[in-house]
């Protein structure tokens, strides 16, 4: 288990003064590395015994959406098996006074990188550290609609710097893309406090395009987003967000 205080970036404040939602991102990941490090379980360390995490599911879920005024984040994060098949890695923030801001959760795969799959959790002696349930009560799995009638398009090239070290797309990305497709309105009056995603398949460099479905929801405003292969329609990772 790790706690940290994260200093907000002067870049990661949009123009309404909120918190942008790929800095959040960026210190989930920083705090996630942080803490596996210390138990020989970053990507970087892992990849040295052939095997490697994949990002599988991730939900956001915020009370309060962090701004400029929220000063430094304190986040706390800890690991524990989900069901032996995914590492679950819980988030909970904090502001700079004492204010609780929400939870995340990611659902992580470990995979044998050199045969290319999925390895128990059990079946890993590196995992010991990981293993111990730290929550009485997990949260629900995280199962997202199809979209089905899409109603906004957008186009994205992935580029050199949107790659992680696995060489795929970083998971950051998929949602800067998603969150990107909701009308013009939408970010300018709201934030978006839940959000949810199921990677299905790694982005490599190529070119793919962001559908997004407006759905019924009785506060804010909700959307369903389907990231595919521009030529092909293969789909890569399906998300969903509700905005207020």
């Amino acid at each position: 288990m790790t706690e940290l205080e994260n200093v907000l970036p002067f870049s990661g404040i949009d123009p309404r003064g909120r918190v942008k939602f790929s800095v959040l991102l960026e210190m989930f990941q920083q705090m996630a590395d942080a803490d596996a490090s210390k138990y020989g379980l970053s990507v970087r360390q892992t990849l040295e015994h052939d095997i490697t995490w994949v990002l599988r599911k991730y939900r956001i879920d915020l009370e309060k959406y962090p701004t400029k005024e929220s000063g430094k984040i304190i986040i706390k994060t800890y690991a524990e098996p989900f069901r032996n098949l995914f590492s679950l890695r819980s988030f909970k923030l904090w502001d700079a006074h004492g204010e609780f801001l929400g939870s995340a959760y990611t659902w992580w795969v470990l995979l044998d990188f050199i045969k290319q799959r999925p390895i128990r959790l059990d079946k890993c002696e590196l995992m010991n550290a990981f293993m111990e349930q730290i929550t009485d009560e997990l949260p629900t799995d995280v199962k997202i609609p199809a979209v089905t009638a899409p109603t906004m398009e957008e186009p994205w090239k992935v580029r050199w710097q949107d790659l992680d070290v696995n060489d795929h797309t970083n998971h950051a990305v998929y949602f800067n893309w998603a969150l990107d497709t909701v009308p013009d309105e939408v970010p300018d009056s709201m934030a978006p406090v839940f959000v949810e995603g199921e990677f299905l398949h790694p982005i490599p460099r190529t070119r793919v395009r962001c559908l997004t479905q407006e759905l019924p929801c009785e506060e804010g405003r909700g959307f369903l987003h389907s990231l595919r292969h521009q030529e092909d329609d293969t789909e890569y990772a399906k998300l969903s967000s509700k905005w207020r």
